[in-house]
Order: C-alpha cells, then structure tokens, then sequence
C-alpha cells in the first residue's frame, strides 16, 4: 500500500500505517503520532482517564484538524496528548 499524500504530490513510498480518522495510508513523513487515553465513566458522570494511553496514527490533515478542535474546544481534547 502507498501514502496517499506521496501519490497527492506525484512520488510514491510505501505506507506505514493508517490514520485513525479518515483510513487514509500514510508514510512516516506524512503521519503523526499521539496518545489517546481511553476513558470511562464512573459515578455522577464522572469521565476517568484510563492508564497506559494508547498510540494515535493520523495523517497530517486529521491532525490539524484535530489541533483546530483542540484550541476551540480544549474540553473534547482532555485524554488527547501529542509529543
């Protein structure tokens, strides 16, 4: 499979994963990762982050998007941490 935002620009290489968001394949330079904690909900609505986060494959235009959401809406990206 190749990255589809390589093949956008012309080249080709070989993707090394999938983003979470929209299943596009991606290569290492196209992707980003992050961490995701999985959450559940406790008593009185009561939203707990659950430990270890797990990894989050998104390609470059998910993750602006996710970004712009983050800054708007900093309460939807709580148990969403980037490096």
């Amino acid at each position: 499979m190749n990255c589809l935002d390589c093949h956008s620009a012309g080249e080709q290489s070989l993707a090394h994963g999938v983003c979470v968001q929209c299943g596009a394949a991606v290569c290492a330079q196209h992707s980003q990762i992050s961490e995701q904690f999985l959450t559940c909900t406790k008593p009185v609505y009561r939203t707990v982050a659950i430990e270890p986060p797990v990894r989050r494959l998104m390609c470059g235009p998910c993750a602006a998007a996710h970004q712009v959401n983050a800054a708007c809406c900093p309460q939807s990206a709580q148990f969403v941490r980037t490096p």
